[in-house]
């Protein structure tokens, strides 16, 4: 009788522990609970895969990360697109400074010298004896005599040398007309953003795989604590079938004590079955962001099918699985690299175009606006060695995603091939152990109906009735893990998001009472 018992604690410990998503608890003691409601809500699987789907905190970081790739993408355009800016600034100068040409003595002694030439012109006038010719250099000494006078009474003109306030503005545009560079960068940036979505997609098929296995565990749990029910039940009639028969002198006080012990026992098994349905609810809550209690419902078995050809299963993983398209882009960008050190080398050239604006128009030009092409061009000739070492970093890192594609190609093959047998294992064993429950739970009905005659003992009962329960036990356990054999077999093809369909499934962004509660949050926090 203690074998069978101890046996069966360990097949009720077994199939109510904790499902492996606790493992990555933030808690502190690892023990994790909900909040009670009266009437707790049914989630169904499907409805399990949705919520994952929608609430998944993990799901809804990657599906950032989408964005902050798209944004890497928009900065890696500036390589080819024309960059534009506008600039001004407000200068304050003291003293200002000023300067002229020429002064009020140099004016004079130009006017004097007007006037001497123009006394020497009237002079000689005079001396001439044609009249036509006497008035004509007349006229000229005059007009020397009035430019001097003009000279003597211009004004000095002064310009700004460092004015006391000056407002400067420009508008610069420089296009890029050739950078060979930017091409493989500008792929590679795309690729990333691919890379980004495809990791999505594989942390949610891994998200999804964490949620089928927990929901399966939960369902089986459930079940689990309707048989150990059953078994209370089962040792409460025994115990007072035992008590009947010792009233009556055909039972010793020590079966009836036994008895006694097996009620007890399968209490405590019950209790131990219902805290493992609380932890297993638990865990599923953290994968679909709940905080209240939920019931969930016996999931659709998976129906097995006639199982391919062992290529035919690997081309269909080539075909769907994630992990392999990521390495195919890692690959390209490990290549592209390569190509984007060795043009490097190559010049650059680009067209500048500027605007320029300036409130100083009382110096050397009166003109406010102003402008200018410009066309530059640059030739790398030594860089203290950055682009040879560039190359081979990137040639170091195309040869290390070559040796991977090999790994994730055996990688592959190694897991689909352990993953059919483990199918073939699971399949066997539940079909055997259903059948092993069926005579166990046949031959606990045959021993409490002989005891109820009197033919068999009570330790027998004791012995069939926890055979039964451990069969039970044990034949949950399998068909538990076959399920997870096949979920497991889908998820190795990666066609396990297609199989329950959730490709159409969409985290949901940050709210903004997400972000309010968040601050609310930190805001208790007590600072050291």
């Amino acid at each position: 009788m203690k074998r069978p018992a101890l046996l069966a604690a360990a097949l009720l410990a077994s199939a109510v522990a904790a499902p492996p998503a606790l493992a990555q608890s933030s808690s502190t003691t690892g023990l994790v609970g909900l909040r009670p409601v009266e009437q707790p809500r049914v989630i169904t699987l499907e409805d399990a895969f949705r919520l994952a789907g929608e609430r998944s905190t993990d799901l809804r970081i990657a599906s950032l990360k989408v964005d902050e790739s798209k944004a890497q993408l928009t900065k890696a355009w500036a390589l080819v697109l024309p960059n534009i800016s506008l600039g001004a600034e407000y200068t304050i100068n003291f003293p200002e400074q000023k300067a002229a040409f020429g002064s009020p003595e140099q004016n004079a002694q130009q006017a004097l010298l007007f006037d001497s030439i123009a006394n020497l012109t009237a002079a000689q006038a005079a001396q001439i004896p044609d009249p036509v010719q006497r008035a004509g250099a007349l006229e000229q000494a005059e007009a020397l005599r009035k430019s001097a006078n003009a000279i003597r009474n211009a004004e000095i003109p002064e310009f700004v040398v460092l004015p006391g306030q000056v407002l400067n503005g420009s508008l610069t545009a420089s296009l890029p007309i050739f950078n060979a560079r930017s091409i493989p960068l500008l792929q590679n940036a795309m690729s990333a953003v691919e890379i980004t979505k495809l990791s999505t997609r594989q942390a949610q098929a891994g998200v999804l795989w964490g949620v089928a296995r927990t929901y399966y565990q939960l369902a089986a749990t459930k079940e689990l604590v309707a048989i150990v029910g059953e078994q209370v039940a089962s040792a409460k009639r025994q115990h007072e079938l035992t008590r009947q028969r010792f009233d009556q002198g055909y039972e010793t006080s020590l079966a009836l004590e036994r008895a006694e012990l097996d009620v007890k026992r399968a209490e405590q098994q019950e209790r131990a079955a219902k805290a493992g349905l609380r932890t297993a609810k638990a865990a599923l809550a953290g994968l679909l962001g709940l905080m209240d209690d939920f019931d969930v419902e016996a999931p659709p078995p998976l129906q097995p099918t006639e199982l391919p050809a062992f290529d035919t299963l690997l081309q269909r993983a080539w075909d769907s699985r994630i992990d392999l398209r990521v390495q195919k882009q890692l690959l390209a960008i490990a290549d592209r690299g390569r190509t984007e050190s060795w043009l490097r080398l190559l010049p650059s050239f680009q067209l500048v175009s500027q605007g320029r604006y300036t409130s100083n128009t009382a110096g050397f030009t009166n003109l406010p606006f102003t402008g200018a092409i410009i066309f530059q061009g640059s030739l790398p000739i030594f860089d203290g060695g950055q682009t040879i070492g560039a190359i081979n970093e990137a040639d170091a890192k195309f040869s290390a995603e070559i040796l991977k594609v090999r790994q994730i190609e055996q990688s592959i093959e190694r897991e689909l091939r352990g993953t059919l047998d483990d199918l073939a294992v699971k399949e066997e064993n539940a079909r055997t152990l259903a059948e092993v429950a069926a005579l166990a739970k046949k031959t606990a009905a045959n021993a409490e109906a002989l005891y109820a005659e009197g033919v068999a003992r009570q330790n027998d009962v004791s012995d069939a009735r926890l055979g039964a329960f451990a069969a039970e036990v044990d034949a949950q356990k399998a068909r538990l893990e076959l399920e997870n054999a096949r979920l497991g077999l889908a998820h190795a093809l990666g066609e396990l998001t297609a199989l329950i369909k959730a490709d159409d499934v969409t985290p949901a962004p940050v709210a903004a009472d997400e972000v309010d509660a968040a601050r609310a949050a930190m805001d208790r926090v007590k600072a050291e």
